[in-house]
């Protein structure tokens, strides 16, 4: 008699697969954890199989729905299959960097089919659509009084330069997709029963230098663009290297300023409003992406680094703050 508690389960997580699949397109912060969850929960019960082939069907059926959204679906779907069959051996930073370009590959790959069957190019798909993003914006402000600018800014200015940064726009919202896909795979593991690697602690959190490099080729590029005196592709490039290394710099500072939470004895929902002031405060923002650029050499918080026994077991804590 086939065991009931097993086909429930069973279904249940591929249904959790093949619903993230359907929602990834529109949701993605939303859809690839729900499919992660699933299939990390289908693979450490021991249903690799069934894991493999609801993840095709996701697949399937996405592109069934809208055949562009296999470009953005393929690349995700195999790297999910891929970063969670390797979690009990691969660090969790490792998985997000992985998770990170196969998003970001994804979504770029899914604009190119759009554009390509609209008979136009990536770049101008785009423009197009930062264009009617301004717009928009600018008719709601004029209608509430506004004077025709976005914040102050004049918004061909400001189209001009959103079509420059579109590069790091992919990066951040792949990023952010990637470190909560992760930090849910893991949940859905240790619900399964399995100890993996999980994200570290926010206080704990040690990015490896080596994003330093495109810190220093962000510079680089802006300053062969600056010998020229003009928009450049060396400016555009540098600009949004710089950029995307903010990101990181900035968590390596947040996890500066909760270790110093930590030390004056906040609790919870007080380092939590404190990390929300530290991020929307724009005079406190660059502050603390510096303290993270600082602490790569500083190591204010005496972490063991160079691959140490300890560093190990502090990136196998759970994740969370």
């Amino acid at each position: 008699m086939p065991n009931l508690s097993h086909t429930r389960d069973t279904v249940l997580l591929s249904g959790s697969v093949v619903l993230g699949g359907l929602a990834a397109p529109l949701l993605p912060l939303i859809g690839f954890p729900l499919a992660a969850a699933g299939l990390a929960g289908l693979i450490f019960r021991g249903r690799v199989v069934a894991a493999a082939f609801t993840a095709g069907l996701a697949v399937a059926l996405g592109t069934f729905m809208a055949p562009v959204d296999a470009g953005l679906l393929t690349p995700a779907f195999v790297a999910l299959l891929f970063a969670i069959g390797g979690m009990q051996r691969r660090s969790a930073l490792a998985n997000v960097a992985l998770l990170t370009a196969a998003f970001a590959v994804g979504a770029l790959a899914r604009t190119a089919l759009v554009a390509w069957l609209q008979g136009t190019t990536f770049l101008a798909l785009t423009q197009e659509g930062i264009e009617r993003a301004v717009d928009s914006f600018v008719n709601a402000a004029s209608s509430a009084g506004g004077d025709g600018t976005v914040l102050g800014i004049d918004p061909e200015m400001l189209i001009d330069l959103m079509a420059r940064l579109w590069p790091v726009d992919y990066f951040v919202s792949a990023l952010l997709t990637a470190v909560v896909t992760v930090a849910v795979a893991g949940w859905a593991a240790e619900r399964s029963g399995v100890t993996v690697r999980r994200l570290p602690r926010l206080d704990v959190l040690d990015l490896s230098p080596h994003v330093l490099w495109p810190f220093i080729g962000a510079f680089a590029f802006l300053a062969a663009g600056r010998a020229v005196d003009e928009w450049t592709i060396a400016t555009t490039i540098g600009l949004n290297l710089l950029l995307g290394v903010r990101m990181l710099l900035l968590a390596q500072g947040l996890g500066v300023a909760s270790a110093f939470y930590r030390r004056i004895g906040l609790g919870g929902a007080l380092r939590g409003i404190g990390y929300v002031l530290l991020v929307v405060a724009d005079t406190v923002l660059p502050l603390v992406s510096m303290v993270g650029l600082i602490d790569f050499w500083a190591n204010f918080r005496k972490l063991p680094r160079e691959d140490s026994s300890v560093a190990e077991r502090l990136e196998d804590e759970p994740g969370g703050d």
